[in-house]
């Protein structure tokens, strides 16, 4: 077996399909915004087939008082694999020695964190000193129980009221639309400094398939007021599960018609309609301690915490004794 890394999309192979984590779209969009350095890490047999694919991420933080440049590698989830692959932990394994060969004391530390299976490669993790520490995962059933009933009782309100004054949402099915919608939400996340948006084009071709009609796999949807946009949202499909991207609404300029909250539920009922088993957020995702004001908003639209493990590994070895002292 062996393993090739990718640091430029248009190199990209065709690879096999996979989590949203790791596919080609979201090397595209790392690599288009400021989020950090994309690597794509695949392996292969020996007769050149693709066994599976990991995405990596290199982030920088750098903290002027004190003076602290932070470098760290970001994996979320266990990668992509083919369907007849028996040998996930082993693959993931070779996947985690390229990575120490290749970047081990650049970095301040390495983390992996949104594991599905918590059992998934822990041998592996543990015997490189990684430290688990427990974390929380969110997400919303959509199979038990209609998504109307989980809302509080604020933000039944707060829905009711908003179209009762004659907001209404829909998906976005012109470029035109697409475009507006787009400006809108670039302008909305330019304000934020722990959330990046990629570029216009990105999004825009993620939106539709290759012939120029509207993708399956990727939705925009659109809150409109008085024949103007003034929310929106993106939401990504697979294997039962949706994804809401991004969201966006101009909660200042039109505080009673709730846009924001009025974005995320137009993709959320949607995805209900559609059929979709779990709808998750993947804004909550690394957004360490500052998630938290964002997870109290999504509870009230019935999200359930799940624990998880988040695992750190610090190019200080007696870093990672202590702590695994602590937590292990």
């Amino acid at each position: 077996m062996r393993i090739e890394i990718y640091t430029k999309s248009d190199e990209l192979p065709q690879l096999i399909e996979g989590p949203i984590q790791h596919s080609t779209f979201m090397f595209q969009t790392i690599e288009s915004s400021s989020i950090g350095k994309p690597y794509m890490l695949i392996a292969y047999d020996e007769e050149g087939k693709e066994l599976g694919h990991l995405l990596m991420i290199k982030k920088r933080n750098i903290r002027f008082i004190p003076p602290v440049l932070s470098v760290w590698y970001s994996i979320q989830g266990e990668g992509a694999y083919s369907e007849d692959c028996k040998e996930e932990d082993k693959i993931f394994a070779a996947f985690l020695e390229k990575v120490f060969d290749l970047f081990d004391f650049r970095h301040t530390f390495i983390e992996v964190e949104n594991i599905e299976d918590s059992r998934f490669a822990y041998g592996t993790l543990s015997r490189h000193s990684f430290v688990p520490i427990r974390d929380q995962r969110i997400y919303i059933s959509l199979h038990s129980k209609d998504p109307h009933e989980r809302l509080t009782r604020s933000y039944k309100a707060h829905i009711r009221k908003a179209e009762e004054r004659g907001v209404t949402t829909c998906r976005a099915t012109s470029d035109k639309e697409i475009n507006e919608a787009l400006t809108l939400m670039k302008n909305f996340y330019r304000s934020k400094t722990r959330k990046r948006l990629p570029k216009s084009k990105i999004l825009f071709n993620m939106l539709h398939n290759d012939d120029g009609t509207l993708s399956e796999k990727a939705k925009m949807f659109l809150v409109i007021y008085k024949d103007k946009i003034i929310g929106s949202s993106i939401c990504l499909y697979e294997k039962g599960r949706a994804f809401l991207a991004y969201s966006c609404g101009l909660r200042k300029s039109f505080p009673l018609q709730f846009p924001g909250i009025m974005a995320i539920w137009a993709a959320l009922d949607n995805a209900h309609r559609e059929g979709y088993a779990h709808f998750e957020f993947l804004e909550v995702r690394g957004l360490s301690k500052l998630r938290r004001s964002y997870l109290g908003a999504i509870s009230n639209f019935g999200g359930k915490e799940v624990g998880t493990l988040r695992w750190y590994h610090f190019k200080w070895n007696w870093v990672n004794k202590f702590l695994r002292w602590i937590y292990v």
